[in-house]
């Protein structure tokens, strides 16, 4: 039996709302407009800071989430409308630090301890569903090295990786890329999720990761992963941040396309997703992403290509999103990507090393991969032992790096 009973999903939805000049608008703005869907569709819509954030409901079907979810965004347009704004549903925005998200709530979970033990499990996976809703390419004036700026900077702590727990000595979280909330709503939250451009790809994945939570909640597994597992998980998630759909995950010692991940993830929730009246064909978004290494992230990259001016590319992004279809058509007429090599030790380094100038604190290499101390202090030393750095010790600022 689940521990998910009855077997629920939601989200909250972070979308932000701009003026003619592709700016956001402020809080009480944003609080009015909310104010009015909050009454009108009766769900539960509020803000988080300047953005719209849409709440939908309890449900228990793809095909309620797709109506509600219809319902509310052709609703909202109009009301910003009204008012010379737009809607703009991005994972960020190309010229602010504005990070959006499109958290997934599975319910329902009473059971904390269970939720501890699944929050464990899911290391594994939560870099998978980051892969496929990458959608965050642009952030405050920087583009294309990752496809997902929010999960690479953690989304500013509002996401970020898990750490082992027990349930005997841990208390409740906020934050982590997935953690049960059962001291508010009886869910366990999926955080790590950027947000979504698409509307029906929304309803696909969250339906998805329902189903995936549901299945892995029919007999929840207490083992811990070992320190190398964690390792790979955490290099997991910065491929996944860094090429979305074509990264290449080290999975049970050997490298595995994500692709090949979320296809497998899949097939082992048919049951699942059955419950939640669907099928893996009404996944159709979701299955052509997996068969095109693509995501939504690779859209707007290739927007970029148009637009090189940050300014102008906002413009031409926010007024083809608006639409909810874009990516939907885009993804049917693109190529097929090919995937990435996975990340080998090399790599690694160079990524820690990229960090590193001149008096760099040594903790500022946690940043990279966000490995544990331990971790990232082996890499140090391996840097040191090759003379690719110098390491001092100061009494104001403690131990510091320099790059040879």
């Amino acid at each position: 039996m689940s521990v998910f009973e009855p077997r629920t999903f939601s989200t909250d939805w972070e979308v932000m709302v701009i003026d003619r000049l592709d700016r956001c608008i402020d809080t009480e703005k944003c609080s009015a407009f909310a104010g009015v869907l909050r009454s009108e569709l009766d769900l539960p819509v509020h803000i988080d800071e300047d953005t719209v954030e849409f709440g939908m409901g309890i449900n228990a079907s793809l095909d309620q989430f797709w109506r509600r979810t219809r319902r509310a965004t052709d609703r909202a347009a109009e009301v910003v409308r009204q008012f010379d704004l737009d809607l703009f549903p991005a994972g960020a925005h190309p010229t602010r630090w504005n990070y959006n998200a499109s958290h997934v709530h599975v319910g329902s979970i009473h059971d904390e301890a269970a939720g501890i033990h699944l929050e464990n499990r899911l290391m594994r996976y939560v870099p998978a569903f980051a892969a496929l809703a990458a959608n965050s390419p642009f952030s405050n004036f920087r583009r294309g090295e990752f496809k997902s700026y929010r999960v690479r900077h953690m989304a500013h702590g509002c996401t970020r990786p898990g750490s082992l727990r027990d349930p005997n000595v841990s208390q409740s979280s906020w934050g982590g890329d997935a953690a049960p909330k059962v001291y508010s709503a009886p869910t366990m939250e999926v955080r790590i999720i950027d947000c979504a451009s698409s509307r029906r790809l929304l309803a696909e994945m969250a339906t998805f990761i329902a189903a995936f939570l549901h299945r892995q909640g029919e007999a929840v597994c207490r083992a811990r992963p070992g320190r190398k597992e964690y390792r790979d998980n955490l290099t997991n998630r910065w491929a996944a941040a860094r090429h979305g759909m074509q990264a290449t995950f080290l999975w049970d010692g050997k490298p595995r396309p994500v692709a090949e991940v979320l296809d497998r993830m899949l097939d082992d929730c048919r049951e699942a997703l059955a419950k939640l009246g669907a099928t893996r064909r009404d996944l159709g978004l979701v299955n052509t992403m997996i068969r095109k290494r693509t995501c939504q992230a690779d859209f707007a990259v290739g927007l970029a290509e148009r637009y090189p001016d940050p300014h102008l590319l906002t413009s031409a992004y926010s007024k083809m999103v608006r639409h909810w279809e874009a990516f939907d058509e885009y993804l049917a007429r693109s190529p097929a990507l090919e995937p990435v090599a996975a990340p080998d030790e090399k790599a690694i380094l160079h990524e820690h090393l990229a960090l590193i100038g001149e008096g760099t604190h040594y903790c500022r290499l946690r940043e990279a991969m966000y490995y544990p101390g331990p971790l990232t202090d082996e890499i140090i030393e391996r840097m040191v032992r090759e003379g690719l750095i110098t390491r001092e010790v100061t009494a104001a600022r403690g131990v510091l790096l320099n790059r040879v």
